[in-house]
Order: C-alpha cells, then structure tokens, then sequence
C-alpha cells in the first residue's frame, strides 16, 4: 500500500511530470486554468469598481475556484481589498497562509451557520483574531442568534463578539428574510439588543441575475439588491435609538457576478447612486464566479467565451457515423449534470466539425456524447474560425477543449488543475476539497 503524500508533494511530482507540457499531453479528461484569463477577469472587475468610487468596498467569493493563488489575483494581493467570503469551513482553513501574511483580514462564512458548527467557528475567529483578522457570520433567523448566545454563555472564556451580517432575500429563495416579512424585524431587535452580538450589515445575493439576457436585465436585479438593503438599513435605524441611529453605518453587501459586471460596466449610471448610498453606509460588492467564468455567464450577454479561464480538456473515444456523434472521456463525474440556456452540458471551445458547432449533448457516468448543436444562438458564440483552420471531422485520440455551463460546480469535479499559458502548462493548482 502506498504511503500518503501531502498536497504538496502531489503538486510537485505533477510539476516534474507536467510542467511546459502542452495541453495535448495531458491525461484526460482534466481540468485547465487559462492564467492570463484569470488576471484579466480579475482586472477588470477591480479597475471597474474603483472607477465608480475608490470607497466602494469588494469582497470575493472563493467558492468558484478555492485556491490561495487566484484569491491573491482576486484582492490584488490585499493592496487595497482583503475581505472575502468562503462557503466552507475548509476554504476558511485553506486562506490560513492568505491571513498569515496580512492579505486577508476579513472572512464571511456565506451560508447561516448550523448548530452543529458554532464550536468550530468560534475556534477559527479566535485563530483570526490573533492575526489581527475577523470572522463574519451570515444570520437569518432568531434561532441561529440563540445558538450564538448559548454558546457565549457556556463558554465565557471565548471573549469575541459575533460580528453578524442579516441576509436579505431579493427573491431567489434560496436564504434569507424578505424586507416585507415579519421575522426580518425580530432578527434585526434581536441582533441589536443581544450581548456579544454586533450587527455588522445587510447582506442580498442576486442569484436570480443568473437569468440574465442583457446588460439591462441584470441592472434590474441590481437595482433591486441596492434597495432591498437600503430599506434593511432603514428598518434597523427606526429600531435603535436616535442618538444611535445617527452615529451608526452598516455595511451593505450586494453581488452577484452579473450584477458586480452591470455595476463595473455602468459606472456612470451606478456612481451616483453608490455615492448617495454611502452618504449614510459603507457600500460593498461581492461576486465569485467572475474570476473563471462560464457558459452560463455568457448567457447573459455580459461575457464572451473568449473570458472562460476554466475548461476540460477531454479526448475523442470513438466516432459514430450512423449517428454522426463522438464518444469522449468526460461525463458527470467530469462536467457535472446541468445544462443551461446555451444548450448542452458544455460547448466545444472554438471550433466547427463539418462546419457546425458542437456540445456534449448527453452524459453518463464517465463518459460524454459530443453532438451537433441545433439551435441558432451564435451572438454569444466566438466569432468563426476561418475555414481553412475548421477540422472536417475529429478522430479518436484528438484533443477537445470543453467550455463548461457552471464553473464552480465542474472545477470542484478535479483534485488539481493544470494551469496554462498560451497552452503550456505553467503551474499546478490544488483548491482546497471538502466541507
């Protein structure tokens, strides 16, 4: 039996074996980051924000990609922004290095936290605190703030505050108390009046954005998230005292990648807007997918192909002629299983067979069907390869690179990706796996 090796010695016997390998020597299927993709996506959402306001705060999300190299990219090194938030313990473990040397200082654990998990949690917030760094829970109900109180109260030498932001439902379901709802008001009376508790701001996520057609579609979703945590705000001043009510600034959290894309792009339809917000509050973006990016976001006309840093390299089985279909090495357990408004699992990257564009129509286990597309939706597609470039037909052993439909769901598929420039690898990246 063989010993276990560390993630480091795993990434270096992959840089022995793999390093300025062209992505046609890879095993497949597997998992590639375009690196300078990556450094531009992460650019231009920082040079975007800035243009509105150099007060308008950013917080990314690591979900998408888990791992310390990108998050640099993504806080440009913490030269100005060093707050992110995490949806797993394991990533909050895995920004140790990241908080060691100063690059993050802020962490929000994005989903309300279970009972289950308040022991481990405080055990990390007082790890932060020691590096001068501060752990932010996300509250949606009285009974999580009942679960904080317990245990300050069982455990008194714990000594930290709960620094708490209150999550607003915009309308996607998924968490969160609506700004209409009863249980919005007690959550926000509760958090005020409560010791070790402090309410740190209002917090929405506009997961429907996702549905996103154009630059004005998702300006709406936006609008909604700018309102939605103003009127949070609103409603926590009408309950404190008025001396209080005056003195006190939230932090108002609003984000998803599309609408972070509506708010860079339209700096000078949003500036104004943001500066009277931040009047009276801190303003603060958040979005994750933006640094790698995916088919589901070039649904929405905001992003190109050409902008998807993360794809699968898979390679051709078998062509059936009867059929005109290619078998390849990649299915769910390479893909993932979720087709979007750009059909297919995934798109073939760049290229036509027989002058049509492809997708994997269909999935199993490990393996995955390449089929013709027949729906029209070129305006979203990269502009045509010139014929002479345009292969004819593929055969079994060629490359094909996959462009997949949500990037955060595909990347957690693989151990480590092989990162490339101009399709050479350059470097190895482990994220960071498990809960």
């Amino acid at each position: 039996m063989e010993p276990t090796i560390s993630l480091s010695e795993q990434r270096e016997m992959l840089l022995e074996t793999y390093n300025h390998a062209s992505i046609e020597q890879l095993p497949t299927p597997s998992f590639i980051v375009d690196l300078n993709v990556v450094k531009d996506n992460c650019r231009r959402m920082l040079d975007g924000l800035e243009a509105i306001s150099p007060d308008l705060r950013f917080r990314p999300h690591v979900k998408t990609h888990k791992t310390a190299e990108i998050v640099r990219l993504q806080l440009d090194n913490g030269r100005k922004h060093q707050s992110v938030v995490a949806s797993t313990i394991s990533e909050i473990r895995g920004l140790a290095p990241l908080v060691q040397d100063g690059t993050v200082k802020d962490i929000l654990y994005g989903i309300p936290p279970t009972k289950s998990k308040i022991r481990t949690l405080a055990g990390i917030a007082q790890q932060l605190h020691q590096f001068g760094a501060r752990l932010r829970l996300m509250i949606d109900s009285p009974v999580q703030l009942q679960f904080l109180r317990d245990y300050s109260k069982r455990h008194p030498d714990y000594g930290l505050p709960w620094l708490i932001f209150i999550k607003i439902n915009v309308g996607d379901n998924r968490a969160g108390q609506t700004i209409a709802g009863s249980e919005l008001t007690e959550v926000i009376k509760q958090t005020i009046i409560a010791e070790n508790i402090s309410l740190y701001g209002f917090y929405t996520h506009a997961g429907g954005s996702y549905s996103s057609t154009s630059f004005d579609s998702a300006s709406e979703f936006l609008d909604k998230e700018v309102r939605s945590v103003c009127e949070a705000s609103a409603l926590a001043r009408s309950i404190l005292s008025t001396s209080e009510a005056l003195q006190r600034r939230f932090v108002l959290s609003v984000g998803a990648t599309p609408t972070a894309h509506t708010s860079a792009k339209a700096f000078e339809m949003t500036k104004n807007l943001f500066t009277k917000i931040m009047e009276n509050d801190d303003l603060e973006i958040h979005a994750g997918n933006y640094a790698m990016l995916d088919m589901q976001q070039v649904a929405t006309s905001l992003v190109s192909p050409s902008n998807i840093a993360g794809r699968v390299v898979a390679e051709v089985i078998t062509y059936y002629s009867d059929r005109n279909e290619y078998l390849i090495d990649a299915g769910v357990l390479a893909l993932a299983r979720e087709p979007g408004r750009i059909p297919g699992i995934a798109t073939v990257k760049g290229q036509r067979v027989s002058g049509e564009r492809w997708i994997v129509g269909r999935v199993s286990q490990e393996h995955g069907i390449i089929t013709k597309r027949s729906e029209n939706i070129e305006n979203v597609l990269e502009e045509p390869l010139d014929d002479a470039t345009i292969p004819k037909s593929w055969t079994p052993g060629d490359r094909v690179i996959l462009l997949p439909q949500h990037s955060c769901i595909t990347s957690s598929m693989y151990q480590w990706y092989y990162v490339v420039e101009n399709d050479i690898v350059v470097d190895v990246f482990i994220p960071w796996r498990g809960w």
